[in-house]
């Protein structure tokens, strides 16, 4: 399944980056991924994975790359935006010896709700859950779980106010 997705990664590259939603959403779809009806996926968007499920009305910005595990999903919701040079990472290490400090290897999902906006170059690890009407502020880098309707940013994010 992962062949398919490098596949419509590269011809979904070749497509004007704000055109031909429909296609993409169908190649996407074709490879494994939940595309909801309405979804637009921008050119140069990397998905990893097959693992991964974008709700209807959804903009994903160009160069944004999901990178889901194959027990850990990414999960964007309905009606949210997300800039460009996003990156959704699921996958970590536990903290190893002195010898190697990127021990054992595991992944965590991300789920991201409903009506939210991801900023620009922003980063969410696994592990994070986004609540419905979050807002994360450019170039975050987010991990944790966080209500509804709050404005996240920094490095790492945290709740700046509530909206």
């Amino acid at each position: 399944m992962g062949g398919k997705v490098h596949l419509v990664n590269l011809v979904s590259s070749l497509l004007p980056q704000t055109r031909w939603f429909s296609l993409r959403r169908h190649l996407y779809r074709w490879a494994g991924a939940d595309v909801g009806p309405g979804a637009k996926i921008n050119g140069g968007v990397v998905l990893q994975g097959p693992n991964v499920t974008i709700g209807d009305e959804t903009w994903i910005g160009r160069r944004t790359e999901i990178v889901p595990g194959s027990r850990a999903a990414v999960t964007i919701g309905m009606r949210c935006d997300v800039s460009q040079d996003v990156l959704f990472v699921t996958g970590t290490h536990e903290i190893g010896s002195p010898n190697r400090r990127a021990g054992v290897g595991r992944s965590d999902a991300i789920t991201v709700g409903d009506g939210c906006w991801i900023g620009a170059r922003a980063t969410l690890l696994g592990g994070t859950s986004l609540g419905n009407g979050v807002v994360v502020g450019a170039g975050s880098v987010v991990m944790g779980v966080f209500p509804n309707n709050v404005l996240i940013v920094g490095t790492p994010a945290r709740v700046v106010r509530e909206l």
